[in-house]
């Protein structure tokens, strides 16, 4: 199997308001103001060891895309099938517990994307060390600025030796040394056939390195979605 992941005619629908009574629940399904439609008829074959870029404007379903292909959302209409350990950061903080400490959080974290335990107590301080935050690992997470949070979960995701990575505007936060550093272990992880899907409206930056750039973009019609390979 060459593949890590298969989309086959996905779609997915956000109602507008949650339909509370039989009338408001008819009106959802069947009226086209009740709804909206976010990723409509998408089809897509992601090579392992592929790292595509998606982009388009906001509000287009990018993270809604990463969602479906991580199992925290599911579909109205289509498949999903992938192939490999998915370790998505998607949500900034997403798993953390702000009245822990971040070396807690390292725990707490590794152990919800599914590492184990003596494993977490052999990686921590790789973690540490790479995320820069020796000096405020032990201050509770609610102490820390939204890019100390993203510097933490980035550092957890990737010592958690994913097969499948999902990256949500990852590189918006931080500061240059560790966005350096950043790119060095995703490109560590292409050399390793790890596959890599991230979000991002940087795209100029990013389009040279990656091996295909998604548009997600509402303009384009039904299909609403363009392949750039290369």
């Amino acid at each position: 199997m060459n593949d890590s992941i298969i989309l086959q005619n996905v779609t997915k629908r956000y109602y507008l308001e949650k339909p509370r009574t039989l009338k408001k629940w008819f009106r959802a399904i069947f009226s086209p103001y009740g709804r909206l439609t976010v990723i409509e008829n998408f089809s897509l074959k992601v090579h392992k060891g592929e790292f595509i870029l998606i982009t388009g404007p906001n509000g287009c379903g990018k993270t809604t895309l990463l969602k479906l292909i991580a199992g925290i959302t599911i579909p109205d209409e289509g498949n999903i099938a992938t192939f490999g350990r998915i370790v998505p950061l998607i949500e900034l903080g997403a798993g953390f517990n702000y009245e822990l400490s971040g070396r807690e959080n390292i725990t707490v974290n590794a152990t919800i994307l599914g590492v184990e335990k003596k494993k977490i107590n052999n990686i921590s301080q790789e973690i540490i060390d790479f995320s820069g935050l020796n000096d405020f690992i032990d201050a509770p997470l609610k102490r820390y600025s939204s890019g100390m949070i993203t510097r933490l979960a980035f550092s957890i995701a990737v010592f958690a030796k994913p097969e499948i990575l999902l990256l949500d505007e990852i590189f918006a936060l931080g500061d240059e040394v560790f966005q350096k550093k950043s790119l060095e272990k995703i490109e560590e992880f292409r050399q390793k056939k790890v596959t890599i899907l991230l979000v991002s409206h940087y795209y100029k930056y990013f389009e040279k390195i990656v091996d295909r750039r998604i548009d997600l973009n509402p303009l384009v019609g039904s299909r609403h979605w363009l392949d750039h390979k290369k």
